[in-house]
């Protein structure tokens, strides 16, 4: 039987990459909601702070980092605790389910995003009143958008799921965008591309201590590599390419949808799969190759993801060749060092993913 479990983890994982390179972290996966996240992604286990748990049940005042994904700041007015309130927060909302949910703002929206579960008396509720509580969430800003922070309710009245903009305001010198969130639903942060954007400065953020960040700040879900350098693809993969001929470029991208991999047989019964993976496609003066570096030493190329502590990781792959009419994932020889899960032989255009066990 197959198992597999969606790379859901953006941005996190490329700060954590970038945190790699300099020995200050390592980088998770979001686990299944049964086995909450111990740490952040974005700071190593040693150090202070750093312990941010994606699945939170909030009882007191206070401001919680979800999961690296998005800050909730919450005051509950009872002073006694006699309305018996509190709030089931989590970062392990399921892309799947939130992409059905109908979207007409403009720009896109910027997954996972954060799931509120407001209580009174121990029961949950649609919302909690300005009375009982002020709730505000918060997510990672980018000087690059035109940013408003949408939810969508669990339980709508009368019809489906849609969402709906919040007022949202920046704040922390425009590190974090942020809007109240009285309701049990997804609340996730979307936008526009600004006409002309200012570069973004280094600042001082509850979700980003060490600089710049954002949930909405990764890098591009596609990328054309015609040069020789190590490039993050999607907040999902990184791919170091070494040219050693002329003519060579790739586009590497994150493989989406992931229904299309699940049917490619996969040889393992134990473990996970974690998708969606990367898309590589390899070119030679232009022209599409199912493999290089098949008959002449044309050079390098090298698949990364980040790996899961205290798990045994390999990367596998399947090629997309139409000369192929039934791939097979196939294991390539993985090395694991400094938080990543590294395979130096990505040479064939294919579906490249990391496996745990």
């Amino acid at each position: 039987m197959k198992k597999y479990l969606p790379l859901v983890f953006g941005l996190l994982v490329v700060i954590a990459l970038l945190a790699v390179a300099g020995g200050s972290a390592w980088a998770v996966n979001f686990a299944p909601a049964a086995k909450p996240l111990s740490y952040s992604p974005l700071l190593s286990a040693s150090q202070p702070g750093a312990a941010r748990q994606s699945a939170i049940s909030i009882s007191a005042n206070g401001q919680y980092n979800i999961g690296g994904v998005c800050l909730v700041t919450v005051n509950f007015n009872d002073p006694n605790g006699d309305k018996k309130m509190r709030i089931e927060a989590d970062a392990e909302v399921p892309v799947a389910d939130s992409s059905k949910v109908a979207f007409a703002g403009p720009g896109e929206l910027f997954f996972p995003g954060c799931h509120l579960v407001q209580y009174k008396n121990d029961q949950a509720v649609g919302s909690l009143s300005g009375e009982d509580a002020t709730t505000r969430v918060c997510f990672g800003a980018n000087p690059k958008f035109d940013e408003t922070i949408y939810y969508y309710l669990d339980a709508p009245e009368g019809g489906s799921p849609s969402w709906a903009a919040l007022p949202s305001l920046p704040e922390d010198n425009g590190n974090l965008i942020c809007a109240d969130a009285p309701y049990s639903g997804v609340f996730m942060p979307g936008g526009a591309l600004k006409a002309n954007p200012e570069p973004q400065q280094p600042g001082q953020s509850p979700l980003f201590p060490d600089g710049v960040g954002g949930t909405v700040n990764p890098p591009s879900s596609s990328v054309t590599v015609n040069a020789s350098g190590s490039y993050p693809v999607g907040g999902v993969c990184l791919f170091n390419a070494n040219y050693k001929a002329d003519g060579l470029s790739d586009k590497v991208s994150v493989s989406y949808p992931v229904q299309d991999t699940k049917t490619v047989p996969f040889p393992q019964s134990d473990g996970l799969l974690y998708l969606p993976g990367c898309q590589i496609a390899h070119f030679v003066g232009g022209e599409a190759k199912p493999e290089v570096n098949k008959d002449s030493v044309q050079g390098e190329w090298e698949i990364c993801f980040a790996a899961v502590p205290g798990k045994q990781m390999s990367i596998y792959y399947y090629p997309e060749d139409p000369a192929v009419t039934s791939p097979t994932w196939t294991e390539l020889t993985s090395t694991t060092a400094n938080g990543l899960v590294c395979a130096p032989k990505a040479n064939v255009s294919g579906i490249y993913a990391p496996y745990a066990k």
